[in-house]
């Protein structure tokens, strides 16, 4: 059996960010964004959703004055429709090219679909990935657990792995060394910066042993 490069894989706040809901919800309000809104430097200065904070305004005041028309409907920004970030996607792409890698599905969004309809949805999102799986979920189980749960039940398939979530607290104590750090989605989830830190995971040495327990 051919060994592959696994990437374990996020979607919320990884495929998808602060910038990429404001887009479209700016979108849905008739306000105008740049991209320049979404700049580095409203990072850290006070501002939850790290973004400019003439453009939060605009869209808040456009967005409270639709309200008074019982007839407007709020854009559905839920499930698969919430909206993915393209930067991310392309990212993704390039990490998943570069390493030669399939893609195994730890987020929440595994839960209650199945294979075929998570690859249907990064598909649609513009993906270039092969999804071959998805974590198992046991009661009171963690995230990192879920992961090494699957590595131990497929590490005949495993070459090298790569982690990428915006949340690592349950996942670092086992995997840290297989980790992409770094990953917000206040800070756009995942970004270019990324790419060589994947491969640097896909290139430390993996050795099934140490996940015997």
């Amino acid at each position: 059996m051919k060994k592959e490069n696994i990437l374990f894989l996020d979607f919320d706040d990884v495929l998808n960010s602060v910038r990429s809901v404001y887009k479209k919800f700016s979108e849905a309000v008739g306000v105008e964004w740049k991209e320049e809104d979404f700049d580095p430097k409203y990072w850290g200065q006070g501002n939850p959703d790290e973004i400019n904070p003439d453009l939060q305004e605009r869209v808040q005041k456009a967005y409270e004055e639709l309200r008074k028309d019982p007839k407007w409907e709020m854009p559905n920004l839920s499930g698969e429709y919430y909206p993915h970030d393209e930067f991310a996607i392309q990212n993704l792409n390039k990490i998943v090219e570069e390493n030669e890698a399939k893609v195994v599905i730890c987020s929440s969004w595994r839960l209650g679909r199945s294979i075929k309809e998570l690859q249907d949805i990064l598909n649609s999102w513009g993906a270039k990935c092969e999804v071959i799986g998805v974590t198992p979920k046991k009661m009171s189980s963690t995230r990192g657990e879920e992961i090494w749960m699957w590595i131990r039940d497929n590490h005949s398939k495993v070459k090298a792995i790569c982690i990428l979530d915006d949340s690592l607290f349950d996942i670092s104590p086992l995997l840290d060394e297989y980790c992409v750090h770094g990953i917000k989605g206040h800070h756009h989830g995942l970004r270019d910066i990324h790419i060589p830190l994947a491969k640097k995971c896909f290139e430390t040495p993996f050795n099934i042993k140490r996940f015997k327990r």
